[in-house]
This record gives C-alpha cells, structure tokens and sequence, in this order.
C-alpha cells in the first residue's frame, strides 16, 4: 500500500479515537484512561512516521522543484505542538481538574492539523512524489506499525498489570526492538553483495 493510502487511514483512525473518547461516558474512568493511552500511542506513531519519512523526502523533492514549504513547515510546528499537548497529558487521569480543558485543546489541534494535511500536504506530495516513491515509503512504514504491533503485543503478554506497568513494557519493549533493528542493519551492511562476489570469481579464473 503506497504512503499517502496510509498516512490518510492513520489520519481517519486518530479522528475515531477522539470521537470515541469524546462519546465515553466520564463515570467510566479506566475505559477513558484506555482509550487516552491509544490516543497518545497513535499520535506519537503519526508524528515518527510522518516526521521520519514522509516529511524528510517532500522537504528533498520540494526543494529542487522550487515548491513552496510553507505546508511542511505548519505541518512540522503542529507537530510540536501536539506532540507537547499530549505529554502535559501524561500523568493526569481523566477524572483530574483541569483535564478535560487540556484534552479539548489536543482534539482542536489534532482535527485542524488533519485537516491542513488532508487538503493541503498531501496533496501537494501526491503532485510532487511519484508512484514508486510512494509505494517504498508504504512499505517501510507498514515494517514500522508491525515493530510498534509486536512490541505492544509483547508488553500485553509480559506486563498484563495495572496502566504503570504497561508503560514501563512500552519502554522496554521499544529499546529492544530498536536493538533488533540496528542489528538487522548491521548483519546487512556486512554481508557481501552475491554480484560482486560472483565478479571476484570470474576475475580469479582469467588469472589462472
């Protein structure tokens, strides 16, 4: 699936988290502090995925053509600010003074940066990125959510306690999967191209 087909899924899975925790009724405080946790968790995996893959080869591309960034850059800045919003959040149950205040103001700025992405940047990138660029960036982002999918999983299985322990798997979860992924690079970086060593061959039998 190319990129821009899932960067606008991801967009319309984060507006049915906040319509679910906008629906959840405020007595039920561990059903909206789950649903907080998913919101938070989908949020840091839009901002990785665009900020990490997206953005960077739009700003390249932008850049030679001459295409005005004023886009990516609001884009980058909404970024931020989510991303801060939804850390003031951490912490603070559902049922705290002053949280629904706060997590109005997240779903505000969520919904506007959506909708500037969606009528705007990818728009833009649709015009700019060509078709096989698309698709690669797709593919590298659909390995992200399956790393981000296995290491939830395996915090689900070895930590199935109470909303601390859960985190403290995330973390560790996330360095071990980090780790793994730096050693696949590695094991492939060292590993000899099959061309080249079928060259070396080729070139040692017109010496004999």
């Amino acid at each position: 699936m190319d990129a821009l087909t899932l960067v606008r899924q991801d967009h319309r899975k984060l507006e049915g988290l906040l319509e679910r925790f906008e629906r959840q009724d405020g007595d039920d405080a561990e059903e909206r502090a789950v649903l907080l946790d998913q919101l938070r968790t989908a949020l840091r995996r839009h901002v990785d995925q665009e900020e990490s893959l997206l953005y960077p080869i739009f700003r390249v591309r932008a850049g030679r053509a001459g295409v005005d960034l004023a886009p990516l850059d609001q884009g980058a800045e909404q970024h931020r600010l989510i991303d801060r919003l939804a850390r003031e959040l951490t912490g603070i149950e559902p049922d705290d003074s002053g949280f629904e205040a706060k997590i109005k103001v997240l779903a505000e700025q969520v919904r506007t940066h959506l909708d500037t992405e969606d009528s705007v940047l990818l728009t833009a990138v649709e015009d700019l990125i060509d078709d096989d660029t698309l698709v690669e960036l797709g593919r590298r982002m659909e390995q992200r959510n399956r790393v981000v999918a296995a290491r939830q999983e395996l915090a689900a299985t070895l930590f199935p306690g109470d909303r601390q322990s859960r985190r403290l798997a995330a973390v560790l979860g996330g360095l071990t999967a980090a780790g793994a992924a730096l050693l696949a690079v590695l094991v492939r970086r060292r590993r000899p191209p099959p061309r080249r060593q079928a060259a070396t061959g080729r070139r040692r039998s017109r010496r004999r």
